[in-house]
């Protein structure tokens, strides 16, 4: 197809997912509808661009006098692909999701889309900025539409609001410091270097960090409080997409800026490795069905942060081979996770409607028993983010891993040092990212049906959750080619042609194994599913040798009580204990008690007047309860001492203010 159709195409899947929003109007269906076909028609743009080369759509001029377009680029075209995938899986579930009276979720659903797909296409920073600030005001109006208790919706969302301006202002520094250095607002590689330079990725690094999450800015936690607080198929869009905005929007910068200075890698790497082990560390004792993945979310945009990080350093060190490397590893990553996390919290909205509850110690697995696509999809979507083989989070896992073990290979002995402190966090929040995978997989959809459990409504759902999980199988065993696909973005970041670590290796043929050079191990995970597939040939004929099979059974074992009271049940905050007593050092906990009146539990003797709940905290949290505390306390003296309610003191200060402005007036005239 020729570029200028694909021009026309590009411009009409971005004009088609806006447009999902007013046709949501008349029927939150056609809204849905459109939404899904536009964003089909995005993908295949994406993918013919990655194919192909740059698209350009349509074209004006903005209100500065500047150009303005759409377009398409190999970094813009990958991050386009991705969000794709994951609206193209949200908006066929919102078709038998979203039952509500009022169309508000479909019409802001349609609007983030489009937001996202503007400033994923703009050409300058301006039109990204525009799409930006529309995504933030459009995703809280979608964190509005969930049900539930007002004021904690109210709550989530508006904090979702509070830090999602506070990125936009910070965006907004950089997006300013960007035109004082290269004199204009398009997009492209600026040369030079200094403190305008730092100023540029700095409040990029904050305005975008605040949006992926990542530590510290997950403060007071909220991104999983806005994420798991909102409607499951906008919690999918806002966890993988909006996050990944935040991303696209880091790639962008950083690559326009050129040759990074080696303490731009280290920031990096730092902030993800951090980010890495805490959302790990929450994920895994968290007992919320989307809460859960919401902290994983944390942990996956971490390692994004750790292999740009990486890649930037070996850039600053003249490992190009080694940056190239960690390039192809954060490019992987982000569509690993993108589309995994699509699955789980589609996956949690499903729970949802078969048991009514979002706690996983009351889930009990009822939705196991209605539809086995969906049990499949969310354990493959599980599994990939607990970076199990062959599956596409162990490929990006990998990568990052082995980009660490080079590590050694830096100038500076600090470097040196962070790469191993940033492999220890990583290696430890694999393991702990198991936990709260097994957790979830294990409460939520394998354990015992609860009595009364439900029905979904609709099979829609399952089975989109269904196919996500096929494409993580697919993303995972077709690796090699899926990165000589990646390629083009990872070449129009580093503005140099590059090759994708893919070759021959041993017994596996050319082309099927991820390798780069003779510095890496040798093990690469295209061998594993050949592993595992000889394997389980071995296995299926040592069972069809040893006969039939049986079963055996037993009553379970409750210390010589009769099993299933209240109380003795093996519950998911009983699954994660083991690790809040470990890490309590770390993990700083403190319960919250909100009285509920009387209530009499079965078994009890006793009322219980009180609903104990169990808040978890961080360093990061506590610091920024203190500064807030200090703030008010601030600003209640400035308060009292600017306004006792004295007159004369008003009039003083109105007669200063007064004289302020002439004063600046005259200078400035």
């Amino acid at each position: 197809m020729s570029a200028p159709y694909l021009g026309i195409l590009l411009t009409a899947a971005v004009v088609g997912l806006f447009a999902s929003a007013p046709a949501a109007v008349l029927a939150r269906r056609i809204g849905y509808g459109i939404a899904l076909a536009s964003s089909l028609l995005l993908l295949a743009v994406a993918i013919a661009t990655l194919a192909t080369g740059p698209v350009h759509g349509i074209a004006w001029t903005g209100p500065l006098g500047d150009p303005e377009s759409l377009q398409l680029d190999g970094l813009s075209a990958f991050f386009a692909l991705a969000a794709s995938l994951v609206w193209t899986a949200t908006s066929a579930y919102s078709i038998f999701y979203d039952d509500r009276r009022s169309p508000g979720l479909a019409v802001c659903y349609g609007l983030t889309l489009g937001a996202i797909a503007l400033l994923v296409s703009a050409s300058s920073f301006l039109l990204f900025l525009i799409g930006w600030e529309i995504m933030t005001l459009a995703s809280y109006g979608m964190i509005l539409q969930a049900t539930g208790r007002g004021d904690r919706i109210f709550s989530a969302a508006f904090v979702f609001l509070a830090f999602g301006e506070a990125s936009t202002l910070l965006v907004l520094i950089a997006v300013a410091a960007f035109h004082v250095l290269s004199g204009g607002f398009l997009e492209g590689p600026v040369s030079g270097a200094g403190a305008l330079t730092s100023l540029v990725f700095v409040a990029a690094l904050l305005g975008f960090g605040l949006k992926m999450g990542v530590a510290p800015f997950h403060l007071s936690e909220w991104l999983p409080i806005a994420h798991s607080s909102a409607p499951s198929n906008a919690s999918a869009v806002l966890s993988s997409t909006l996050t990944l905005a935040g991303a696209y929007g880091l790639f962008r910068v950083v690559s326009d800026l050129g040759s990074p200075p080696a303490w731009w890698g280290g920031l990096m790497l730092a902030i993800g490795a951090i980010s890495v082990l805490l959302g790990a560390l929450f994920a895994s004792v968290s007992e919320h069905t989307k809460g859960l993945p919401a902290y994983s979310t944390i942990e996956n945009n971490g390692l994004i942060l750790v292999a740009l990080g990486v890649a930037l350093l070996a850039e600053a060190n003249g490992l190009t081979e080694l940056a190239v490397f960690a390039l192809f590893a954060a490019f992987f990553q982000a569509i690993a996770h993108a589309v995994a996390k699509t699955a789980l919290f589609l996956s949690a909205g499903y729970v949802e409607h078969a048991t009514g509850t979002f706690d996983l110690s009351a889930v009990a697995g009822g939705a196991k028993r209605s539809d086995p696509g969906e049990t499949e999809g969310t354990l493959v979507a599980a599994l990939s983010l607990a970076a199990a083989p062959p599956l596409a989070g162990f490929v990006s896992e990998w990568m990052i891993l082995e980009s660490l073990f080079q590590s050694y290979r830096f100038s500076s002995p600090e470097a040196q040092f962070l790469g191993l402190l940033a492999g220890a966090a990583v290696a430890l929040a694999a393991g702990l990212i198991v936990v709260a995978m097994v957790k979830f997989v294990g409460f939520a959809l394998l354990w015992k049906p609860s009595p009364g459990a439900t029905a979904p409504r609709a099979a829609g759902l399952g089975t989109t959750v269904g196919a996500v999980g096929g494409i993580l199988v697919g993303l995972g065993v077709g690796a090699p080619w899926i990165l000589k696909g990646v390629a083009p973005g990872v070449a129009a970041f580093a503005h140099a042609a590059v090759t994708a670590p893919v070759s021959g290796l041993l017994a596996v043929p050319d082309g099927w194994s991820i390798v780069s050079g003779s510095p890496f191990g040798i093990l690469s995970p295209p061998v594993v599913p050949i592993a595992i597939g000889l394997a389980s040939v071995v296995a299926w004929g040592y069972f069809r040798l040893g006969g039939g099979r049986r079963t055996r059974t037993v009553e379970p074992w409750m210390a010589g009580s009769a099993p299933g009271r209240p109380g003795e049940t093996y519950t998911s905050f009983g699954y994660s204990t083991g690790i809040r007593i470990m890490l309590r050092s770390i993990l700083r906990t403190r319960e919250v008690r909100a009285s509920v009146g009387p209530v009499t539990e079965a078994g009890l003797a006793t009322p219980v007047p009180y609903n104990v709940d169990l808040e978890v905290l961080d360093v990061f949290k506590l610091f920024y309860d203190d500064l807030v505390a200090a703030t008010a306390a601030v600003s209640d003296a400035f308060k009292v001492a600017i306004m006792p309610g004295r007159l004369g003191r008003y009039l003083a200060y109105i007669l200063l203010v007064t004289l302020a402005v002439v004063v600046y007036v005259a200078v400035a005239a």
